[in-house]
Parts: structure tokens; C-alpha cells; sequence
């Protein structure tokens, strides 16, 4: 899974099936991030906490009970490695 940034600063979700890894793609080159930072707060090393319901708002799956327990399921699964919060619903990610 992948949030994008484009070259304008609008965001989306690509490669939405992809339930082994989550990161940022950044096509301004950090000019223009104001969408996800409305979605998300900075962390140390280009790290960003993201809510993880925009995920799922962004998501053209996001309505599918099978999609949504994956994506939970995803979530439970790198809580203990420090990539989620599950208690305050986020997901950490770098930005590629």
C-alpha cells in the first residue's frame, strides 16, 4: 500500500491490495504536503503517524468488509513492532 503525494499535493491510495507494506510517495519533493499533514503528524526520520479511517476513506475498497479486515488484520499484525497504534487508530509510514 501506498499514499501518494502528487505533484500537486493531492493525495490517494495506489496498490490498496497490497497488505505487506505501507509507505508515503512524495512527488512534490516535500514542497507540498499540506494534505497529509491534515491527516497525519510528523515523526522523527521522514516518518509520519496517519489516521488510519483516512486510509480508509481514501480507499475505493473501503466499504468492503473483506478489504477492511485485512487492512485491521494489517494493522494488529505491526502494532508490536511499533508501526501501528490500535488503541488511538494509526498507522506509521516513511516517506520513500
Amino acid at each position: 500500500m501506498r499514499l501518494l503525494i502528487d505533484t500537486e499535493g493531492k493525495i490517494s491510495l495506489e496498490e490498496s491490495d497490497n497488505f505487506k507494506s505501507f509507505s508515503i510517495v512524495d512527488k512534490t519533493n516535500n514542497t507540498n504536503r499540506a494534505a497529509l499533514e491534515a491527516i497525519a503528524s510528523t515523526e522523527e526520520d521522514n516518518h509520519y503517524w496517519i489516521d488510519a479511517r483516512s486510509i480508509i476513506h481514501l480507499s475505493n475498497k473501503g466499504n468492503e468488509s473483506h478489504w477492511l479486515d485485512q487492512f485491521w488484520n494489517m494493522l494488529k499484525a505491526v502494532e508490536p513492532y511499533g508501526f501501528s497504534d490500535m488503541e488511538k487508530m494509526l498507522v506509521k509510514a516513511h516517506v520513500e
